[in-house]
């Protein structure tokens, strides 16, 4: 289904409201994990992969609860400085060693507008790895995807966010819909439409617990109460 954004050799933004993507940031490596072989690679900017809602799609979907983990390899980060040292090497490297389904850079713009950096240090980190991203993209025909809430990014940081839209191959804006999910290409000549499937948690797979067995009360013909024998 999310298979336009996840196109080989290219580097595609998604927008949206950072609380969104957060969530879809779980569907789009769920998808990339059963449909496309390899791994994947998510460099997290925000301890944004949550196993709990992991699992509950896997287990949605008629799969063991940890199916494919050992194909999701997860690099968190908490400063700018390491951002920018996994996106410009780590992910290099890694690429060398592991044939992968995707890399997920999310959200991409949170640590690089860090105040940690001065302006000009965030100008020149994401000019680089933009370029960098795009190289890394084409040599290993790897789908590389940022995820970036641009409209926020406009307001703070305009100089970064002209960067990233003319940086990248593609854009798709990104939204919840109904109990699924809609993305929509920036050119508006291709729309995904959302997946519909029912809400789930893992109460949902439960094993239901046997009834107790609740002894009958027998009344007499004079209205008292009789305990029922052993």
């Amino acid at each position: 289904m999310w298979s336009p954004l996840l196109e080989p050799s290219k580097l595609v933004l998604i927008r949206g409201r950072r609380g969104h993507l957060r969530a879809f940031h779980q569907e789009l490596a769920h998808y990339a994990l059963h449909h496309r072989p390899g791994t994947v690679l998510w460099c997290d900017g925000d301890h944004g992969f949550n196993p709990y809602h992991f699992a509950e799609l896997n287990l949605a979907r008629g799969y063991d609860a940890d199916w494919g983990d050992e194909r999701l390899l997860i690099k968190r980060c908490l400063t700018p400085f390491q951002w920018a040292t996994v996106l410009n090497q780590h992910l290099q490297q890694k690429l060398l060693t592991v044939d992968a389904a995707m890399v997920l850079a999310a959200p991409y713009d949170h640590l690089f507008s860090s105040d940690e950096l001065k302006d000009w240090e965030q100008e020149h980190y994401v000019e680089y790895n933009l370029a960098h991203l795009r190289t890394l993209a084409r040599r290993h025909q790897v789908p590389i995807v940022i995820s970036v809430d641009l409209v926020q990014w406009w307001k703070t940081n305009p100089i970064l966010a002209r960067m990233a839209q003319e940086g990248v191959d593609a854009m798709w804006a990104v939204r919840p819909s109904g109990d699924g999910w809609q993305a929509v290409e920036d050119t508006g000549q291709r729309t995904i439409e959302p997946l519909a499937r029912r809400q789930t948690t893992l109460w949902d797979h439960a094993v239901a617990p046997e009834p107790l067995a609740v002894p009958l009360v027998a009344r007499s013909r004079s209205g008292s109460v009789r305990e029922p024998p052993f």
